[in-house]
């Protein structure tokens, strides 16, 4: 019979090309029907692969990746009709999910020549011819021939490959379970796994680097996650592979369940197919709300709670969230790290926001609200705490006995405070230490017998006197230098033969004088002859570069400084509308400004504003009136 394109019988064996077999018409199959049905069979039939090539297309579709070529059989035969005829009827149970076989011993009839004898002569009789009998000589069956018989009465599926090969050795006579069934697979259920590890709260104690737990710091209190996370998978169902029938017929697997991932989405969150399947994703950053009444999910940029911050709800925060209200108190000793951050009840631990504004709207007692880059805002009363605003404004309602520092300071009453700023506008000080720039004052006075000290940060322009006296040196001696350096150019250029020498490279160069072949070869003479020169010349020009390039850049420093200098002192002044006890003004030169006193703590402030030394200029003092002062340069 001829074969088909994906089959190739060759000398080693029987080969299916599996390219080829997928768009050939009919596939396997086919090909194994008409082959069985034109009398021929397999030898060294590899029947699991060849269940396989007829029945398992998943398998099928894998291996194609993997090789072209597979090894089905070691060659093709006749099924001679008289082995045929040693395979008796099959026994098909109901539903076809098993077939029995009765064993038993096998002969086959044989020709052979049997001698004709004639009279005998002298004793012994001699042969006239022979003819042909028959008799039946014992013989076994074949796995690879019932593979094609079983096959033509409808066995066409899971022959016990192991236990026929064995029955078939041992001759025996017994009814054996020639084939059987195969179930489906199970299919599987769509279903939801958890890809982010931060989707739920976390109350053990945070674990630190060194492997130590800290007690104060709950592991994960506020999930948070980035923008583009991916929260959520949806495994697809998967239907389960057919089972077979001895008949060859597919037993259909279970359908199985889907499921919308779509319908887990709430704000903040989206779905996306990406190539290792589909997911839901954080569209933002934020915190993570799973909602169990809707069965959702979402991630927001606010987090809101009302438990409050103790050792027993929260334990220590750090946030990530833009946005954190907190409506219970703040336990004395807890600490909360975080960018906006709102405070709707007494605070008595520490606040520090990174980017982001404060706000407490209730009392600020013996702790810290700091800000890196953003503003404090204090709407009710303040004591015994440090509050910094240092790149922002500082408001406050009462303060007492705490430390304001801020770029702007506005308080409405402040009792014994040291207040660092460059602009402080206050309504009442009493007993105040304060430094800053830019100070009104409506009333000033003391408090229990304690000054208010007011003082005024004044530039020291003897330091930058000293730099712009000493770049103007220096930028002296460098165009001294590059004077020198061009007083060699010239005398180097001006030599007779040398200053030929350029005269004439110049109008070469330009194109004013062509040279002839001739010509060429007596200016190449000229150029190696001058070479010492050209080279010290070209070191010169480098140099006197250089030397240029140093003194532009001074030349931009000195100018820099000298406006620096000029714009020094500008807006220092203070304004007291009312001065209703003990008050004491001066100025205190200071290189950067309050920015050495942001540092200190308050105790070190008051004392480094009280102590009198000579950087210090008293300016006012007094128990009433008022005060109008500027800054002028001649007082520096």
């Amino acid at each position: 019979m001829s074969m088909p394109v994906f089959v190739y019988n060759r000398a080693d064996g029987v080969f299916v090309d599996l390219p080829k077999l997928s768009m050939a018409e009919g596939g396997f199959e086919r090909f194994v029907e008409r082959m069985f049905e034109n009398g021929a069979r397999f030898t060294g039939l590899d029947y699991d692969l060849f269940l396989k090539l007829l029945y398992d297309e998943e398998w099928l579709a894998e291996t194609k990746g993997k090789t072209t070529s597979l090894k089905v059989a070691e060659s093709i035969v006749r099924f001679q009709p008289e082995r045929q005829a040693l395979y008796r009827k099959v026994k098909l149970l109901p539903q076809n999910m098993r077939a029995e076989y009765m064993f038993e011993p096998v002969s086959i009839e044989e020709s052979y020549q049997a001698p004709l004898y004639g009279d005998p002569e002298g004793g012994v009789a001699p042969i006239l011819g022979y003819e042909t009998k028959t008799r039946e000589v014992a013989t076994k069956l074949d796995f690879d021939e019932m593979v094609t018989d079983m096959w033509l009465k409808g066995v066409k599926f899971g022959l016990r490959e192991e236990a026929i090969r064995k029955t078939i050795a041992s001759g025996d006579t017994v009814r054996l379970p020639l084939a059987m069934h195969c179930d489906p697979t199970p299919s599987r259920d769509a279903e939801i796994i958890e890809v982010c590890a931060d989707l739920h709260r976390d109350n053990s104690p945070k674990l630190l680097a060194n492997g130590k737990a800290d007690l104060s710091v709950y592991k994960n209190r506020f999930p948070h996650v980035k923008k583009g996370t991916r929260l959520l998978k949806k495994v697809p169902r998967k239907l389960g592979k057919p089972g077979h029938r001895v008949t060859g017929e597919a037993i259909e697997p279970d359908m199985p369940k889907d499921l919308d991932l779509q319908k887990l989405s709430a704000i903040g969150t989206a779905l996306e197919e990406g190539t290792d399947g589909e997911y839901l994703v954080a569209t933002m950053d934020g915190f993570v709300g799973i909602d169990a009444k809707s069965n959702s999910i979402s991630i927001t940029e606010k987090i809101e709670t009302n438990e409050g911050i103790s050792a027993k709800t929260t334990g220590d925060l750090a946030l990530a969230a833009d946005e954190f209200i907190e409506h219970g108190e703040v336990q004395e000793g807890r600490t909360v790290k975080g960018k906006h951050m709102t405070f709707m009840s007494d605070v008595f631990g520490n606040v520090i926001s990174d980017e982001g504004n404060i706000v407490i709207s209730g009392n600020l007692s013996g702790g810290r609200a700091e800000s890196k880059s953003g503003n404090v805002t204090l709407n009710k009363r303040a004591t015994r705490a440090v509050v910094l605003a240092r790149e922002g404004e500082l408001k406050a309602a009462q303060c007492e006995s705490c430390t304001l520092i801020g770029k702007v300071v506005r308080v409405e009453h402040a009792v014994n405070c040291e207040i660092i700023a460059d602009e402080l506008y206050a309504d009442m000080v009493e007993g105040c230490i304060i430094a800053g720039k830019k100070i009104k004052i409506r009333s000033a006075g003391e408090r229990r017998g304690t000054e208010t000290l007011v003082t005024m940060v004044v530039p020291d322009s003897s330091i930058i006197g000293q730099g712009i006296a000493d770049t103007m040196k220096a930028l002296a001696e460098a165009q001294a230098t590059v004077a020198g350096k061009m007083s060699e150019i010239d005398a180097l250029k001006s030599e007779p033969e040398f200053a030929k020498f350029l005269a004439l490279r110049g109008r070469i160069e330009s194109g004013a004088i062509k040279l002839t072949a001739e010509q060429s070869g007596n200016w190449q003479k000229m150029v190696e002859k001058n070479s010492r020169l050209i080279q010290q010349l070209a070191a010169l020009l480098r140099e006197a570069d250089a030397l240029g390039a140093s003194v532009k850049d001074m030349e931009e420093v000195l100018a820099s400084m000298e406006r620096e200098q000029e714009a020094m002192g500008k807006d220092i002044s203070c304004v007291i509308e009312s001065i209703v006890g003990h008050t004491v003004g001066q100025t205190m030169r200071m290189t950067n400004g309050v920015d050495s006193l942001c540092v200190m703590s308050g105790s070190t402030i008051r004392n480094t504003l009280q102590t009198m030394d000579g950087r210090k200029e008293r300016v006012f003092y007094g128990d009433d009136g008022s005060i109008e002062w500027k800054f002028e340069k001649s007082s520096a």
